[in-house]
């Protein structure tokens, strides 16, 4: 009986001890984790474009609004929007009769005034002679009285004659010279006067400044227009420019002269170069954004102002390691990838330069050829089994 009992005490224990390592084992097997999914690429280096795309708005390149410089009626058909024009051509015209008439009257005043200054001309001319004559006569009067030939009245006459023609000459000379009725700065007055007209009737007709297209009529046959109003809006659609609004951010990534490609939503399957012209150095005060101005050729013109267009660059950086910024994973200070070796993931130290879209420039840690995990990084530890999924 006393070993029966022996016997089932060992078996229990015997029982008991094999459960206790079924349960270690469990609990071993439990705590080692398992191959996590993860995407991977192989590091190589390339060239990056660093500005992505963005959206601006179509404008002439060239636009001015024309308008004439004196103020009149509009006369005659004016020009309908969309009408190409030549530099030059004539675009519109004011009445010309009031700018007709002050300039003829001017012309008119200007031939008086010249038919006086004739007329003071040979008056002077005239006194001129007679004050030489006189002064011809009095020298002979003189001679001939200090010999004794002829009468002191007859040498007092020849000074007479000799002062009173002195003083018309004088009198001419004033005349000629200072105005009495028409004079030089008669004649000058209305000269310049009649040029002013003149040029006033040519300002009549407004011309085309370049070659374009005109965008927008501001005005009818018939109205009254203000000097300086604008009566058409013209632009240059040869060639235009996207304005591009700019973060203070993406500011690093556009420079002038930066090579660009540029597609419209509304003109799909077509594109066009282009280059940067200028980044304005200074932020709208209202928006804190800076406005970026993009040149493109357009032939046929079929970018047309106000259309959407999106602008990306073609510049590409010198060859580096570029990797997804989601590789990243940042723990404290430090900034951390993965990398595959062996089914296995190994945490890696980097350090980083600038960005380009979703790229970021690797300077230090990371080598061509690696494997790198791009997908399922932050929840790795290093040393964990992982499986991998190259993409």
């Amino acid at each position: 009986m006393r070993r029966k009992l022996l016997y089932g005490v060992l078996i229990i224990a015997l029982i008991g001890a094999a459960a206790c390592f079924a349960i270690d084992k469990n609990k071993d097997s439990a705590g080692a984790p398992g191959p996590r999914a993860v995407e991977t690429i192989t590091v190589q280096a390339q060239t990056t474009r660093p500005g992505g795309g963005l959206a601006g708005i179509v404008m002439p390149a060239r636009q001015a609004k024309l308008g004439f410089q004196v103020g009149g009626r509009l006369q005659g058909q004016l020009l309908a929007e969309g009408t190409a024009v030549e530099e030059g051509a004539v675009l519109a015209s004011l009445d010309p009769a009031d700018y007709q008439a002050q300039a003829a009257a001017a012309g008119a005043a200007t031939e008086a005034a010249r038919a006086g200054i004739q007329q003071a001309a040979a008056l002077l001319d005239q006194a001129e002679a007679a004050y030489q004559k006189a002064q011809l006569d009095y020298n002979r009067a003189k001679s001939l009285y200090e010999a004794n030939t002829i009468s002191r009245a007859q040498f007092d006459d020849a000074g007479t004659q000799l002062s009173l023609a002195a003083a018309k000459y004088r009198e001419a000379q004033s005349a000629y010279f200072e105005g009495q009725g028409a004079s030089v700065s008669d004649y000058q007055r209305a000269e310049a006067q009649a040029g002013l007209y003149m040029l006033q009737l040519s300002h009549t007709s407004l011309t085309a400044p370049f070659k374009g297209v005109i965008l927008k009529k501001l005005g009818e046959s018939g109205e009254m227009v203000g000097a300086g109003a604008p009566v058409y809006v013209i632009g240059d659609l040869d060639q235009v420019k996207v304005e591009v609004t700019l973060a203070a951010a993406a500011l690093k990534d556009w420079q002038a002269g930066d090579p660009v490609t540029v597609t419209s939503p509304d003109l799909p399957g077509q594109s066009w170069t282009g280059a940067v012209s200028q980044v304005n150095p200074a932020a709208d005060t209202q928006t804190g954004t800076f406005l970026m101005e993009v040149k493109v050729d357009n032939p046929g013109q079929a970018l047309k102002p106000g259309m959407v267009a999106r602008v990306t660059s073609t510049r590409q950086t010198g060859a580096a390691l570029w990797i997804p910024v989601g590789a990243l994973v940042k723990r404290g200070s430090d900034v951390t990838v993965f990398v595959v070796r062996d089914n296995q993931s190994f945490a890696r130290k980097i350090t980083t330069g600038e960005t380009a879209g979703n790229l970021i420039q690797v300077l230090d840690g990371l080598a061509p050829g690696e494997e790198l995990v791009i997908r399922g990084a932050l929840y790795l530890r290093d040393g964990d089994p992982v499986l991998r999924q190259k993409s």
